[in-house]
């Protein structure tokens, strides 16, 4: 594939060549994944929504950090959404959907938390899918974002085709002005193979903030 071709499947993933950039994704992004998920505050019960999770490979450690979640996957893709529900269609309240945040059939103040990991770039405009966030946020729930750092995302070429890059404190300006409270950034070093088979030596970013409590 080219790096536009390849951008192209990150973004959307579809057909035999989808299925294997997401299953490459699956194992290059696991620490940023990891990292991400355990910046949520999550308890027994709570109604979580992941967007962009792909064939949810990573889901049983999600699943693991509280008992009795209830999750629901959005996904731009058809098939990466057959994935995922092939792959975890024994978890009991887990579901995908096939959908954009920005037009996605989801009920308002319903989930109290919300979180997406190297999915962030393709909103672009950022300000309608914060809104759409917000909509479908219980007050009081929490936004949580993984994704990578400008200089880490301009090392390869694939990242020059349709990805808004962040800087981290620009990404808190965003949500603050959106209407988000607390928001934190926190910064990891990951040296990890990309999904071009490269060794990349990156900053991930682990971005959290919350919808205030008295906020409809």
């Amino acid at each position: 594939m080219t790096p536009e071709q390849l951008a192209a499947q990150l973004r959307h993933p579809h057909g035999e060549e989808g299925a294997e950039v997401a299953a490459n994704m699956n194992a290059s992004n696991q620490p940023i994944i990891a990292n991400t998920y355990a910046a949520l505050s999550l308890q027994g019960g709570d109604r979580v929504l992941e967007i962009g999770p792909g064939s949810a490979g990573h889901l049983p450690t999600l699943l693991a950090q509280v008992d009795d979640l209830d999750y629901t996957g959005l996904d731009l893709s058809e098939d990466m959404v057959k994935a995922a529900q092939a792959m975890h269609e024994s978890q009991p309240k887990v579901r995908f959907i096939q959908g954009d945040i920005v037009e996605a059939p989801l009920p308002d103040n319903y989930f109290h938390a919300i979180v997406a990991v190297n999915v962030v770039y393709f909103w672009q405009p950022l300000a309608p899918a914060l809104k759409a966030i917000w909509q479908h946020m219980a007050p009081g729930g929490q936004l949580c974002l993984g994704l990578r750092d400008r200089k880490s995302m301009s090392s390869l070429a694939v990242f020059q085709h349709g990805f808004l890059t962040y800087e981290g404190p620009d990404l808190l300006q965003a949500l603050e002005a959106a209407g988000f409270v607390q928001p934190e950034l926190k910064y990891f070093k990951e040296d990890s193979i990309s999904v071009l088979g490269e060794i990349m030596h990156k900053t991930g970013l682990v971005v959290t903030a919350h919808k205030p409590e008295d906020q409809p």
